[in-house]
């Protein structure tokens, strides 16, 4: 007997085979059976002829805190993802030392753009080792869910105020090889760091990895590969990796013997040089021995702009890093001031041709998707290049009026007039389907106020596959299941097979579209987010327990924490090089 019978499914199995017709068993919490009979279960869905798909995993996002007071990081889990890694780009809340979280909390309140007052009131954090994290989760996630340990957060265990401003010496590395040791022997999934400019923590300083030489990272890397199951994490520059970012990139493979994926290659914001240098840094990276992949968002992502945190602003030359290490008033008085402004409005056009956030530079092309004053609610939806050419004045400054204005909460979209829909989507289908890339990167848990790109996978099928023809459904489901489980060796997961985890969604393929985008205040302390669900994911199923049932949320937590070497197996460069996106053809049916 079955504890669910999941019948009259068309079977999408990962692997990237054709779908075929049958019924899914399950006994606690596994995949017992696929095929044509139906047998007794305790509970039956009948699909109706619905898909049904893997579950979707996501290997780069930012909900260390999230899941603290929400254990089904919602609504990213209303797109089909059951599996989360966390503890990117070397922000991580295990393991602690005594005082370490009064930096890291208004640091990651900065850097990825949480609520300060969310992290403050929300997030319950009472461990201090991986280990006591790790098991206080146990029973009480909707998800399955694994973390990395962060090399900022070992720094600023070890170095204190120390991190942000000094190199490490040798007393110091040997503390944070112990921590991380310590750390991957708990279960931690492996390590991750960053160097990348645009992380500025709350202070407008460097967080405390961009202050470690390549070496010490290195040593870092180097402790990984002693442990099973481990994987890595990092990423180096914004800006085209010239021929030293890429042999370093590669060093951090060759250090931890890890393939990793790193962030980010954007289509459709991402220039096509910027897309080509990217992806050669995986071509050097092979000439090394070393296998590495730029990890690349299903959609085209849009990027809501305000001027209140400073990300991407924050990377422009010359004065714009100043303001930005003022406080809250002290930014507001900065852009009121003329002479601040004029020599703003100069610097931001030296931005290096080919940069990251160089959309950010062409103020004309703002839409303005949101205001708080009244004076300025009839430009909401209007294009500041019209609005200038009315006013005879720069869209720059027009901005900064309605930004001082609104006590920098005003909200602007980027919209490029000469873009074709079309071909992004077929940037991005050829990027999907390059071997040089993986699917991700899309920081789910971060960036709250100007991202949400977590629906990329419900947009891509809902564009790519249903409107364009791109690309099967088949063939798209296998890059969000197998292909990710493969890439950092996870058990059991990624395909519908005899014996792996039941992680399942269900969708109706013709419903399956986003709900419109909109702000709530539904965090903790009425913390605001950009919000987009989704229609025609009907069920999505963790370890063979539905956690959303007819769309609707059960409130279940059948999650696991996920353990190094216990969830997940070694998969080194070698082993890295040779998984592909090509379809593997093995359907379980």
């Amino acid at each position: 007997m079955f504890d669910l019978l999941i019948r009259n499914a068309t079977i999408i199995d990962g692997t990237g085979a054709p779908g075929f017709g049958g019924n899914v068993g399950v006994r606690d919490g596994k995949i017992a059976y696929i095929g044509p009979q139906e047998e007794e279960a305790t509970s039956v869905i009948d699909a109706g002829g619905r898909l049904l798909t893997p579950g979707f995993i996501d290997t780069h996002t930012h909900y260390d805190a999230q899941i603290t007071w929400d254990p089904w990081l919602r609504p990213h889990t209303r797109h089909g993802v059951t599996t989360f890694i966390c503890g990117n780009c070397g922000f991580a809340l295990s393991p602690l030392s005594e005082g370490s979280l009064d930096y890291l909390v208004p640091m990651l309140a900065k850097v990825e753009g949480i609520p300060h007052d969310t992290l403050v009131h929300g997030a319950k954090i009472d461990w201090s080792s991986t280990g006591e994290m790790l098991k206080g989760f146990e029973g009480q996630v909707g998800v399955n869910v694994g973390f990395m340990t962060g090399h900022s957060t070992l720094r600023v265990n070890v170095m204190k105020d120390r991190a942000h401003d000094e190199q490490a010496t040798r007393e110091d590395i040997e503390a944070m090889k112990s921590q991380l040791r310590q750390s991957l022997s708990d279960g931690a999934m492996g390590f991750s760091s960053s160097h990348i400019e645009t992380h500025v923590d709350h202070e407008g300083e460097d967080v405390p990895s961009l202050h470690s030489p390549h070496e010490e990272l290195l040593e870092l890397m180097s402790v990984v590969k002693d442990y099973e199951g481990t994987m890595v994490g990092y990423v180096l520059t914004g800006y085209k990796p010239d021929e030293t970012a890429m042999r370093k990139m590669a060093e951090v493979s060759l250090a931890a013997n890890r393939p990793y994926a790193w962030p980010l290659l954007v289509p459709g914001l991402h220039a096509e040089d910027m897309m080509d240098a990217k992806m050669a840094a995986t071509d050097a990276a092979r000439n090394m021995g070393a296998e590495l992949r730029v990890q690349a968002p299903s959609c085209p992502v849009g990027v809501y702009i305000n001027f209140k945190n400073g990300l991407g602003f924050d990377m422009f030359p010359g004065v714009w890093k100043d303001v930005y290490r003022k406080d809250h008033a002290g930014r507001v008085a900065a852009f009121a001031d003329p002479n601040m402004r004029k020599q703003l409005e100069e610097d931001a056009g030296k931005l290096p041709p080919g940069a990251n956030g160089q959309y950010r530079a062409k103020f004309e092309n703002y839409e303005v998707q949101g205001v708080r004053s009244a004076q300025y609610q009839a430009y909401v939806g209007r294009s500041m290049g019209d609005i200038a050419k009315e006013e005879g004045r720069s869209a720059f400054q027009i901005i900064l009026d309605m930004v001082v204005a609104d006590d920098l909460e005003t909200v602007f979209v980027p919209r490029d007039p000469a873009v074709d829909e079309l071909a992004i989507w077929k940037d991005i289908v050829r990027c999907m389907r390059d071997s040089r890339t993986l699917w991700g990167g899309d920081d789910g848990g971060a960036h709250l106020d100007v991202l949400e790109a977590y629906s990329h996978s419900t947009r891509f099928i809902e564009s790519a596959v249903k409107q364009y023809g791109l690309m099967s459904i088949e063939e798209a489901v296998h890059n969000f299941t197998q292909v990710p489980a493969l890439f950092i060796g996870l058990r059991d997961r990624g395909t519908i097979a005899v014996g792996n985890h039941a992680d399942l969604v269900l969708m109706n393929l013709d419903k399956v579209q986003i709900t419109p985008v909109e702000f709530r205040a539904d965090f903790p302390a009425n913390g605001e987010r950009l919000y987009t669900g989704a229609e025609g994911i009907d069920y999505v199923i963790v370890n063979g327990t539905p956690i959303i049932a007819e769309g609707e949320y059960t409130w279940a937590k059948p999650g696991q924490v996920l353990r190094a070497g216990k969830d997940s197996y070694t998969v080194d460069i070698r082993q890295g090089a040779k998984i592909t996106q090509a379809p593997l053809l093995a359907a379980a049916g």
